[in-house]
């Protein structure tokens, strides 16, 4: 009787090892499974825009914080006193232009004036012209009102070349180039200084926090990283021969090494179109690799997975098994007590 017993339980375990060994030969074939997927979760990465010494941390590692929250702040004295300094150099550029401006007013009233010296001497030009040819006067005395008709024009010449050139320093606009330019440096300077507050621009959990009060900090250098939580995927790497199952939609099943015991259901969300080539990465020459193995190793496919019903307490990076499930194929029930399996093993690794 205790023969048959052994006998009963060792044909059981030779058919489920048969079995489960038909099934991880033909899976990638009809149900592609790994065991090469981790967790992921958009990790935001916060620089300041400004350089300059931290003056206060808001926030510790691990804490959840909002967007619009204060992370920490950078010392803005010398920020501020870049906005005083802009500052002055509008108010000198709306002086300067305002002065200007009371230029060309003059500058109109002496054009005025020339003109009526021109006309006044065109006047006595003309009177001497007819008292000479009356005999009534000299050539001499004509010559004279002749020059001072020259030297009136040439005076009104003048003033209309300076209207002018005041003209182009004012553009012809209620304000001109410097004062621009010294809105532009204003406006850059206030910029900067609203930049010494470091504020979160998605929500996240704060992580692998490492600043200190009273250390330097340089523009676009990372300061701290924010784990937005809201969006999370699974990536998860299957061999090129099931390529065909890993379509958009397709239902898997994913057992957590942090949870064993539970199974999660997924769906694939995308495959990617291409992987990066270390042997050719800079599009010049191919490097040749001579291998003397019969058998080589596979190429990997990567499959993005949303996961319904995620654990909050997993952490990205989390590692996983995928099984993608296919009702119609036999092989469908294996997989699927394969994966509960795998589950029940991470009790004991």
């Amino acid at each position: 009787m205790t023969e048959k017993i052994y006998q009963y339980t060792l044909y059981a375990v030779l058919s489920i090892t048969a079995v489960f060994s038909l099934f991880l030969i033909t899976s990638d074939n009809l149900s592609p499974f790994t065991t090469q997927a981790s967790l992921h979760r958009n990790i935001v990465s916060i620089a300041p825009e400004v350089s300059g010494v931290i003056e206060h941390v808001s926030v510790s590692n691990g804490q959840k914080v909002s967007k619009g929250d204060l992370l920490f702040t950078i010392n803005a004295d010398s920020y501020q006193l870049k906005v005083v300094q802009a500052q002055a150099e509008l108010k000198q550029a709306e002086e300067s232009y305002k002065a200007t401006q009371q230029q060309l007013i003059a500058a109109q009233q002496t054009l005025g004036q020339r003109k009526a010296e021109l006309d006044n001497q065109n006047s006595r030009y003309q009177r001497a012209q007819s008292m000479f040819k009356k005999g009534l006067s000299t050539a001499q005395e004509l010559d004279d009102t002749k020059t001072n008709v020259d030297v009136a024009r040439s005076a009104f010449s003048v003033a209309q070349a300076e209207i002018e050139r005041i003209e182009a320093q004012l553009s012809g606009t209620e304000t001109n180039a410097a004062i621009q330019l010294a809105n532009a440096k204003l406006a850059s300077a206030q910029l900067d200084e609203t930049h010494t507050r470091i504020v979160a621009k998605t929500d996240g959990v704060v992580t692998n926090l490492q600043l200190q009060q009273g250390s330097y900090i340089t523009q676009g250098s990372p300061a701290l990283l924010l784990v937005n939580e809201a969006q999370t995927w699974l990536s998860a790497d299957f061999n090129e021969k099931g390529m065909a199952h890993l379509v958009a939609g397709r239902e898997v099943k994913i057992a957590f090494d942090a949870l064993p015991g539970q199974i999660f259901i997924g769906h694939i969300e995308s495959q990617e179109r291409a992987i990066h080539d270390a042997d050719n990465s800079s599009g010049q020459l191919s490097s040749v690799i001579n291998d003397s193995r019969w058998i080589r190793d596979q190429q990997k496919i990567r499959v993005r997975i949303t996961v319904e019903a995620l654990d909050p307490s997993l952490i990205a990076g989390a590692r996983a098994s995928v099984s993608v499930s296919d009702p119609s194929s036999w092989i469908s029930p294996i997989s699927s007590a394969w994966i509960h399996l795998v589950s029940m093993f991470r009790y004991l690794y």
